[in-house]
């Protein structure tokens, strides 16, 4: 079968589905997409709430608590203890199929009805102002973060201990200000290094010990920006810098920034990888345009995805196979089109369903089979049903107002995300303002009136923790974007007990942005999800690749063999 151009009917580009693609949408058995992956990607994620909670009442006990969805949502909102509960049925909800409709509109008219979840915790102690948050303890805003303890502001981790402010950091004890760090400890302003020890200011290294200012270093330890010292020359130098003052932290930073630009660049970070292109892979093979993950086979256009085999255009999903078109699935296998579904297969246009198997167009279900819009059916029934409303939604297809089609195939419209754009994970990787999401027909979230004053001008934060009193806790801090920003800025901050305690204990400075204006910023240090085919820039060298890294970047790019020369 040969590769074929199509034209994405939403952002109007072409795209290429390579032999491979279509051989698993045969597999699957479903037609070929016409949305192009960075349109499929954006439609997918519109579906993910990570990090904007409100606080609000269970529509069931009347409980305040911390959910994703606000009081004026549409939807009826249950805590955890209610919507796991014995005390409502969600096949109470149950629909029949009216052939005369067109199906999104059905299943939208029984997603507005079933309860949803207010937020996505498990097992968890102390910890409620998290999300997609399992096994954790004494944790903060803390986001797809599990297995972890005395946390704040830190996602997309496993296994942390006592950090702050991070991205993708595991396994780990000790951090500050942190991303893309493994197996560390007492770090930081570190990236894209494992077990860095007693270090700041590195980026590219492994196996590095007390060190500062070092860029694609092994092994190596009292580096000193590039100047290695014996132990005591190291301490020294150290001792004379006031790493608690927020203006020696600048200072550093420019000249590390500066560091980083001089020096190459491998052209991706894949280990242990075959036949697969995409950044920051481990234990891949034959895998495609896939990002942040982990033991895969088989994997194309997915995102933040681990131990699965036979997937395409997926995110946040674990320990799963044959998924296509799903966002947040685990334990999962055969399912297409859905949403938040776990411990279940052969599933379809379903979402928030658990323990289930056969199901179409279901919402909140559990432990069910053979079922369509929460109504239950005999197996053959099940079964012709499905096939006659498979064949409705191509003779009757979903369209938006902007005139996009969505029959069979496609993944839910725009119009049924149960978040606001700016509310997802969307805004974090294609990032819009008001104008240009309401041009392209999505949803927008205002901001309410905060119920708050500042009373801690951003300049009048002290510049040094020695000089933080215990007064702090009561600052209503002002965030240094004060709105003015797209990363769903909250335009003010207070500093918790916990918080202070580590600045203290760490001689770091008091942070002057909000937790979510902090954690865009180290996210906009991660190259885009996207390739670009580059040639190696050492002179000399006609190897070819595919990179994270744009053409009109200045960062200098190797090949894997040109920079394990020049780092080995």
């Amino acid at each position: 079968m040969r590769a074929e151009k199509k034209n994405c009917q939403n952002c109007k580009e072409d795209f290429t589905i390579d032999p491979e693609d279509f051989g698993f949408y045969e597999k699957m058995k479903v037609p070929p997409p016409t949305f192009c992956p960075d349109c499929r990607a954006q439609r997918r994620y519109i579906w993910r709430n990570e990090r904007t909670m409100y606080k609000r009442k269970c529509d069931k006990c009347g409980a305040s608590f911390i959910a994703l969805y606000p009081e004026d949502s549409p939807y009826t909102i249950y805590c955890k203890d209610c919507w796991y509960g014995d005390g409502w049925d969600p096949m109470s909800y149950g629909a029949e199929y009216d052939s005369g409709r067109n199906f999104f509109e059905q299943f939208k008219e029984l997603q507005q009805k079933v309860p949803r979840l207010g937020i996505w915790t498990v097992q968890c102690h102390n910890s409620p102002y998290t999300n997609q948050s399992y096994s954790n303890k004494n944790c903060y805003l803390c986001f797809a973060i599990r297995d972890s303890e005395d946390c704040t502001n830190i996602s997309y981790a496993v296994k942390m201990k006592k950090s702050i402010d991070g991205e993708y950091v595991h396994y780990s004890e000790n951090l500050y200000e942190c991303f893309n760090v493994e197996k560390s400890y007492n770090s930081r302003y570190a990236e894209e290094s494992e077990a860095a020890i007693d270090c700041a200011f590195v980026s590219d290294c492994r196996n590095i010990q007390n060190s500062c200012g070092v860029v694609n270093q092994r092994g190596s330890s009292d580096i000193f920006f590039g100047e290695k010292l014996s132990k005591d020359e190291f301490k020294k130098r150290m001792s004379a810098l006031d790493l608690g003052d927020r203006k020696t932290v600048d200072e550093l930073s420019q000249k590390f920034e500066k560091m980083k630009k001089e020096a190459p660049h491998k052209y991706a970070k894949l280990i242990n990888c075959r036949n697969s292109t995409g950044d920051h892979l481990e234990n891949a093979r034959n895998c495609k345009a896939v990002f942040d993950g982990y033991d895969l086979e088989n994997a194309r256009y997915s995102v933040w995805v681990f131990s699965s085999k036979e997937i395409h255009d997926a995110y946040g999903m674990g320990s799963s196979e044959f998924i296509y078109e799903s966002i947040g699935p685990e334990e999962v296998s055969n399912i297409k089109f859905s949403s938040v579904v776990d411990g279940s297969n052969n599933l379809e246009y379903c979402e928030m369903c658990k323990s289930s198997a056969f199901l179409f167009g279901c919402e909140g279900l559990q432990s069910k089979k053979y079922c369509i819009l929460n109504k239950q059916y005999s197996k053959e029934d099940y079964e012709s049903l499905k096939e006659s409303i498979v064949m409705d939604m191509s003779k009757n297809p979903y369209v938006d107002g902007k005139g996009r089609v969505f029959s069979y195939g496609e993944f839910f419209p725009y119009d049924l995300a149960p978040y606001a754009y700016n509310e997802t994970i969307a805004q974090r990787f294609y990032p819009l303002d008001h104008e240009k999401a309401k041009e392209a027909g999505l949803h927008w979230k205002e901001q309410g009136e905060r119920n708050y004053s500042i009373t801690m001008k951003n300049e009048d934060i002290p510049s040094n923790i020695k000089d933080v009193g215990d007064a702090i806790l009561n600052e209503v801090i002002e965030c240094a974007h004060a709105g003015k920003c797209a990363h769903g800025c909250t335009s003010a901050f207070k500093i918790t007990q916990a918080e202070l305690g580590f600045y203290r204990g760490n001689a770091i400075p008091l942070p002057a942005m909000c937790p979510n204006c902090r954690c865009y910023s180290r996210l906009e240090k991660k190259n885009p999800l996207k390739l670009f085919h580059r040639k190696c820039m050492r002179e000399g060298c006609l190897n070819e690749f595919e990179t994270t890294y744009p053409p009109e970047n200045p960062e200098t790019i190797y090949c894997e063999e040109c920079y394990n020369k020049e780092v080995y």
